[in-house]
């Protein structure tokens, strides 16, 4: 049986025309967006020699993309239950049969729907990279999925700061905290988490050439493979080689060392675990939201 929370709000929120502002809004950008770019990079015309540019393209858009859901999710889902708590019907909610689980599952489903109907919006503009012939169309729904996965988690972790949080602003402003606070987490070991064993290998482009994947992995902090970023950057990297010059640099440092050693483990590989990594996170914030909700009201 359909989540009654799921279908209710997702009927609210399609029907609200702020919904509908905000897909526009983000086709538009992604459509100008694609269009500014194509136009700089390519002019009047595409020779072979220019094909790379096709790459730039679609590297530029994947990243907005990503900066667009990240900076959106916790807007959309500030009210998610902070505004029941504000418009006096989170009590009632709660005393029918909708469990405390049940409702944030539902909240959770259908702030994520509304991100993926965005995706599905900005898609026709990124298909436009398709012209140059620098991409595939597998690349790009693979490109999609892995942002889907973002979304999720930055939905996840925006009805978490709605469930702590009395008011829609602040549930807001406790959104982007977290956001910030898990990149910082996950990027501080890129430059601090150094050995001398990395060093001994990444300064050895013979000894960094012989290692395999599983031992690239385990000299990797595992909280690298979680960010988000790294792991877009990397998955651009594995379809597209965007960081190549960058992987080619023998005056490194520690900065450098890092990138070497996720690029011996490999850009799909790097993604794919960090896909793993969001959906884990999503579906673990979920439960704990549930848990801090019924804490709060005793259902």
């Amino acid at each position: 049986m359909l989540n009654p929370i799921l279908a209710f709000s997702a009927t609210r929120r399609m029907r609200s025309f702020r919904t509908l502002l905000i897909a526009g809004a983000y086709t538009l950008v992604m459509l100008a967006a694609a269009v500014l770019t194509m136009f700089v990079l390519f002019r009047e015309e595409v020779p072979m020699s220019q094909l790379s540019s096709g790459v730039r393209c679609y590297s530029i858009l994947m990243v907005l993309q990503f900066f667009l859901l990240v900076l959106i999710a916790p807007a959309m889902t500030s009210g998610a239950v902070a505004g029941e708590r504000e418009r006096q019907t989170l009590d009632l909610l709660l005393v029918t049969e909708t469990r405390a689980f049940r409702l944030i599952t539902g909240k959770v489903a259908e702030s994520l729907a509304v991100l993926a109907l965005l995706l599905v919006c900005g898609f026709p503009a990124v298909c436009l990279t398709l012209l140059s012939g620098a991409v595939t169309l597998t690349q790009l729904l693979i490109g999609e999925l892995f942002l889907l996965a973002i979304a999720f988690a930055a939905v996840s972790l925006g009805v978490l700061a709605s469930t702590l949080c009395r008011s829609t602003v602040a549930s807001g402003v406790v959104a982007y905290l977290l956001l910030i606070l898990v990149a910082v987490i996950t990027t501080v070991p890129l430059f601090f988490a150094f050995t001398d064993e990395m060093a001994a290998v990444v300064y050895d482009p013979a000894a960094l050439a012989r290692m395999s994947t599983g031992k690239a992995l385990s000299m990797v902090f595992p909280t690298l493979l979680a960010n988000p970023f790294l792991g877009l950057l990397f998955l651009l990297h594995g379809q597209t080689g965007i960081l190549s010059s960058l992987m080619e640099y023998r005056d490194t440092g520690r900065l450098l060392c890092g990138f070497m050693l996720l690029n011996r483990v490999g850009g799909e590989t790097v993604a794919l675990i960090c896909t793993a990594c969001m959906t884990a996170l999503g579906a673990l914030l979920m439960p704990l939201s549930a848990l801090i909700l019924r804490k709060k009201t005793g259902c």
